[in-house]
């Protein structure tokens, strides 16, 4: 089984839509085949997503430590993990150990760059990912 095959619809949605799309648990509980979404559901959405090479944010709705009564209304972005510029900021933001958060930073464009310090930057990605 190839990655794609571990969630074929949203990952094919997800590289339709540009590498960035966004989906209720609901459709993710759905794609996966479960008939409930318990919040024990969430661990297996959030494996297989990784598994097809995708990541998601924000990452506490498919915590089942933080989102003890997940709905199937409640939405995540779902973003191709390709190391494009989009994947390697988000990734910068959500495993910050793992890169170089300033010149991953210094890819984002604004309308005054220079107006924002890394820190503001990454600051208003956490507001974004955490929304």
């Amino acid at each position: 089984m190839s990655e794609t095959d571990t969630a074929p619809g949203i990952a094919a949605r997800c590289r339709a839509d540009g590498g960035l799309t966004e989906a209720t648990l609901g459709e993710l509980r759905d794609e996966l085949g479960y008939r409930k979404l318990g919040r024990w559901v969430l661990a297996e959405i959030a494996d297989t997503l990784r598994a097809t090479g995708l990541g998601f944010f924000p990452p506490h709705r498919l915590d089942a430590a933080l989102n003890t009564e997940p709905r199937q209304s409640q939405t995540v972005w779902i973003y191709v993990r390709d190391g494009g510029p989009r994947a390697r900021v988000i990734d910068a933001i959500l495993q910050p150990d793992d890169c170089d958060v300033r010149a991953e930073l210094d890819v984002i464009g604004t309308k005054n760059p220079a107006g924002l310090t890394a820190r503001q930057k990454l600051d208003r990605i956490r507001e974004i990912v955490n929304a």
